[in-house]
């Protein structure tokens, strides 16, 4: 038996369809040829990346943990050159250039 391939944009309809509740899931899901399992794993997925999108990027616990280390070790990494150059400055190294 094959599978289907279902498009990004089949997936939105049918998951609209669930939301918007006009009809039982069982009846969308016979129409379209889905199982329920799958619809209610698509429709999770949808509103999981729904609530990400809505996110507030403003704010301590809607920052991106990742970009928040990133940016940490860039400032370190910024203040130990300044450091290391001070030290050569107080040793009389003159940098090469």
């Amino acid at each position: 038996m094959n599978r289907k391939i279902w498009s990004n944009e089949e997936k939105a309809t049918i998951v609209m369809e669930m939301i918007k509740g006009k009809e039982s899931v069982a009846a969308i899901c016979v129409r379209h040829g889905v199982s329920a399992t799958q619809a209610y794993r698509w429709q999770e997925q949808f509103l999981a990346g729904g609530r990400a999108a809505l996110a507030d990027k403003r704010t301590r616990g809607g920052r991106d943990p990742v970009a928040d280390e990133n940016r940490c070790l860039k400032e370190l990494a910024g203040q130990q050159a300044l450091i290391i150059e001070a030290q050569k400055k107080l040793a009389g190294i003159s940098p090469r250039r």
